[in-house]
């Protein structure tokens, strides 16, 4: 058990610096590119961002462990506005322009909602996955071209958005640092479902409930540290747009590949509990956000309290 502890851990670590490496490379790569700025903040980093989640589901699909699969989206996801989000807020408030941030919301609600209404029948078929994936993936095209045709909205400069690694200063080391950090992500990801699968089992806790904990926050980590960035640099929107396309490829991308590689099962909890709390999370900050035109500290205070009260709705499933 010891052994297995000890490599959750290290696969832990090696998404961390993984997800951290190839954040940075994603965002050098799409500069040097000379990509839309906006594409930069609320595409290319939430694309990168997500990695970890994508491999780790994916991985997961191609071991047989539909319930880290599809638990690991649906809490990154939930992890992501619970919790990130919601300290972000309490740190500094999030001022919210709700032209822009009506669509990618709207969005995640629906993809939320089509994801419950695809696993009725507690199974996501490969044609259900092809659909989810084909959708996240037409999202992102629109989006990109819906701010192309918009050059005059521009996010804060490039020193002020995601801070550029001093090590990717060319193009060249940038395209190796994100190689690096895939292979440490997926490297990572594969010791820690095995391990985590193990852990489950030696402790009689199902894999799907490891999958919406602990592999969620491992697989969020990449987000939190974005977060990080964004109020450091006092830029807390960058963060908002991030977890909000993060979630919706959580969504659709993420679990959409898992299924088409692999048919998703499910237990009625999952169904029934984990969805419909995903769905009152999108909803309770959509209805925050629009509001007052900005997520509050006390807006922070209730997404952590809906939060805490999902978390400890699953303690108590769990000990039933």
């Amino acid at each position: 058990m010891f052994l297995t502890i000890l490599l959750f851990a290290l696969g832990f670590a090696l998404i961390i610096k993984g997800g951290d490496y190839f954040v940075g490379s994603s965002v050098a790569i799409a500069r040097y590119a000379r990509l839309p700025r906006i594409v930069v903040g609320t595409t290319i980093v939430s694309i990168a961002t997500t990695s970890p989640e994508f491999i780790v589901s994916t991985t997961a699909s191609l071991n047989g462990q539909p319930g880290i699969a599809i638990g690991n989206a649906v809490g990154s996801a939930i992890l992501n506005i619970g919790l990130i989000l919601a300290v972000v807020c309490m740190i500094r408030p999030i001022p919210v322009k709700r032209r822009e941030f009506r669509v990618p919301s709207l969005a995640l609600l629906a993809a939320a909602a089509l994801l419950t209404i695809l696993t009725i029948r507690l199974t996501l078929s490969r044609i259900s996955g092809f659909v989810l994936l084909t959708l996240g993936l037409t999202y992102l095209f629109f989006d990109y071209f819906r701010h192309k045709r918009a050059p005059s909205q521009k996010i804060e400069d490039e020193s002020a958005t995601v801070p550029l690694d001093t090590r990717m200063r060319t193009l060249r080391r940038a395209v190796l640092f994100f190689m690096l950090g895939l292979g440490m992500v997926a490297g990572g990801s594969k010791l820690m479902i095995d391990s985590a699968v193990e852990i489950a089992e030696a402790l009689g806790v199902s894999p799907i409930f490891i999958g919406l904990t602990l592999i969620a926050l491992g697989t969020s980590l990449p987000e939190l540290v974005t977060a990080v960035a964004s109020v450091r640099k006092g830029v807390t929107d960058l963060s908002l747009g991030n977890i909000v396309g993060a979630g919706l490829l959580n969504c659709t991308v993420v679990t959409g590949t898992a299924a088409a590689i692999y048919p998703l099962r499910m237990s009625r909890i999952t169904q029934v509990y984990n969805l419909p709390a995903l769905l009152v999370i999108v909803g309770t900050l959509i209805v925050l956000a629009r509001a007052g035109g900005r997520l509050s500290r006390s807006d922070g205070t209730i997404l952590l309290t809906v939060y805490l009260a999902y978390v400890i709705g699953l303690i108590v499933l769990r000990s039933q």
